[in-house]
C-alpha cells in the first residue's frame, strides 16, 4: 500500500486540500469533479479567492485575540422585560414615530445575534460579564482564555444564521426612508442576510471580510480571517495589492470610510433605533444622539435611556418583525 493519500487543489478556491480521498473542498465545501487533477501545494494561487482555514473556536478566537482592556464599564447588568400591555403600547409607538419619521437610521449590538448562537459580551451570561465573575471569585487564577472557551462554548461565527431581525433589517432597508444601518458586530450576519452594502457601515469590522490596500476592493469570505488591526492576511487582490483583515482592535481608530458616512446619515435622521446595544462603547454608542430622536430596544439599562423619546424592554426578534409588519414590509426567511 502506498502513503497518505496527495492531496488536490480546489477548483474553486484554490485550497490546497491535503487528502484527495475527500470529495469536497476542506474550506468552501464545494464537491470537487472527478477530473480535477491534483496539483501540488506550490501551485495553490495566492490569489483573492483563496480562502484560509477557520480557527477551532472562532467566536472565542475573535475574543481572545482583542487586547485586554480596563474600561470594559459595567457588565452583568439583570434583564428586564416589559409586561405584554406595557409591551404592545410601546409598539404602537415605535410604529408611530417610525410612520412620521423621513429618515431612519439603526445602530445594532451583540444583543441582534444572541439568538443565532453568538454570546454577547455584557449580557448575565456574556463574555466579559464571565470574565469580571471569574476575577471576584476563586476562580480569578484560571487564564483568561479559559473563561473565554467557557463563554462561547459551541459558538461559531461560521455556522451561525441570520435572526429575525437582520432579515427584518433587510426587508426594511427596502424602503428609502431607511437610509443607513451602523452595526458594532463582526460576525457579519448582516452582509449573510443580504443588507444592502451601500446602507450599512460596519463600524468594528468583521471576521470574514478582507480589503485591499491599493483598491478598496472588499471581499467575503465563509470562514473567519483569524487575524486583528488590519494586518495583512498574506492574499493578494485581483489588482495585485495586499489584502488586509478588517477587524479593529481598541486602539484601532474607525475607519472614516465606514464611520463618515455613519456620521452624516445619524445626523440626518429623523428617527434613530438602537436595536441590542448598550451603548456603552464610543463613539458608536454615541452615534444616536446625533438624530433628532431615538428609540433604545435592549433588555439591559443604556446610559442614555434618560434622553431616549422610548425606551423598549424586549427581544429584538419580536420587535423587528413588529416594526416590519406595521410598515408594510414581509420579511423573508434566512438565505
Amino acid at each position: 500500500m502506498s502513503g497518505a493519500a496527495k492531496g488536490f487543489v480546489c477548483e474553486f478556491c484554490s485550497f490546497q486540500n491535503p487528502d484527495r480521498r475527500r470529495a469536497r473542498c476542506d474550506v468552501c465545501g464545494k464537491r470537487r469533479t472527478k477530473s480535477a487533477p491534483a496539483k501540488p501545494a506550490a501551485a495553490a494561487s495566492k490569489k483573492a479567492d483563496a480562502a484560509p482555514a477557520a480557527p477551532t473556536n472562532t467566536v472565542g478566537g475573535y475574543a481572545e485575540r482583542l487586547s485586554e482592556y480596563p474600561n470594559k464599564g459595567v457588565t452583568g447588568l439583570p434583564e428586564t422585560e416589559d409586561a405584554p400591555r406595557a409591551l404592545a403600547t410601546k409598539l404602537e409607538r415605535l410604529a408611530e414615530l417610525a410612520k412620521n419619521a423621513e429618515r431612519i437610521v439603526f445602530l445594532t449590538g451583540a444583543g441582534i445575534s444572541t439568538s443565532a448562537g453568538i454570546p454577547d459580551f455584557r449580557g448575565p451570561n456574556g463574555i466579559w460579564t464571565l470574565e469580571d465573575e471569574a476575577k471576584k471569585t476563586k476562580r480569578k487564577r484560571r487564564r483568561v482564555g479559559a473563561v473565554i472557551d467557557e463563554a462561547t462554548s459551541g459558538a461559531s461565527f461560521e455556522t451561525a444564521v441570520p435572526t429575525p431581525t437582520h432579515m427584518a433589517l433587510t426587508a426594511l432597508a427596502s424602503l428609502d426612508k431607511i437610509t443607513f444601518l451602523a452595526t458594532q458586530n463582526v460576525d457579519g450576519l448582516h452582509t449573510r442576510a443580504k443588507f444592502p452594502r451601500e446602507k450599512l457601515g460596519v463600524l468594528h469590522g468583521c471576521v470574514f471580510t478582507e480589503k485591499c490596500e491599493t483598491c478598496n476592493r472588499e471581499y467575503f469570505r465563509d470562514r473567519d480571517l483569524g487575524g486583528i488591526s488590519f494586518r495583512p492576511t498574506g492574499r493578494t487582490c485581483d489588482c495585485g495589492g495586499a489584502l488586509r483583515d478588517t477587524v479593529l482592535d481598541w486602539d484601532d481608530g474607525l475607519p472614516d470610510s465606514e464611520w463618515g458616512p455613519a456620521e452624516k446619515h445619524f445626523a440626518e435622521a429623523d428617527l434613530a433605533v438602537a436595536l441590542g446595544t448598550s451603548l456603552r462603547i464610543v463613539p458608536a454608542g454615541e452615534l444616536p444622539l446625533k438624530a433628532k430622536q431615538f428609540v433604545v430596544v435592549n433588555l439591559q439599562q443604556t446610559p442614555y435611556d434618560d434622553k431616549a423619546a422610548l425606551v423598549v424592554r424586549a427581544r429584538v426578534d419580536g420587535v423587528a418583525a413588529s416594526l416590519a409588519a406595521a410598515l408594510g414590509v414581509a420579511v423573508p426567511d434566512p438565505p
